[in-house]
């Protein structure tokens, strides 16, 4: 016979495994061999990474200077006009402006501004980037005149005979140049 409180301490250990899980009970749950197991993990495939920021910005950069030597290519042909900053007539100056500008990018006004603006670039031809501005001193003041840099050694400016492409090969450009500016990183 059995005591009435063995009984109860029968009972008691039998709801133990049951208010404790049952990985408690000795050996833990028998697993019938039907049952598949947990599934195995399958690799994800890899996120395809977002370039670096650099490279976005740079292609942003790339197109928005690509434009402006565009849009100043297209004003080949037009006239001088002192102070002149629309295709009625450009000074040097104004074609720059008016080239950023159409790209919602302000540049000064004047030369001497304009070779204020941005950052400086040393005056190499293989260090420039098309859409840098060149500071040639012609005369009067340290950058009396301005071209925007095109590629390959040439730039685009307004000149007495009007908007026309020139090339950094000439002694005389050589000579001029004393300075150059980047305006979009």
């Amino acid at each position: 016979m059995s005591h009435p409180r063995q009984a109860v301490l029968r009972l008691l250990l039998g709801l133990i495994p049951l208010a404790t899980g049952a990985c408690t009970m000795v050996g833990g749950p028998v697993r019938p061999a039907t049952m598949p197991g947990p599934p195995e993990p399958q690799a994800l495939p890899s996120p395809k990474a977002a370039p670096p920021l650099e490279t976005v910005e740079s292609r942003a950069t790339d197109r928005t200077t690509a434009g402006v030597v565009q849009l100043a290519l297209e004003s080949i042909g037009t006239p001088y006009e002192w102070g002149g900053s629309d295709a009625n007539g450009f000074d040097c100056s104004g074609l720059i402006q008016f080239a950023y500008g159409r790209f919602g990018i302000r540049v000064p006004r004047t030369s001497t501004a304009q070779m204020r603006a941005g950052s400086s670039v040393e005056p190499e031809p293989e260090l420039l980037r098309p859409g840098d501005v060149l500071g040639f001193s012609t005369g009067s003041g340290p950058a009396s005149h301005v071209g925007l840099y095109i590629g390959e050694g040439e730039f685009i400016h307004s000149s007495s005979s009007g908007v026309r492409v020139s090339t950094l090969r000439s002694t005389y450009w050589q000579e001029s140049l004393v300075a150059a500016r980047r305006i979009v990183e």
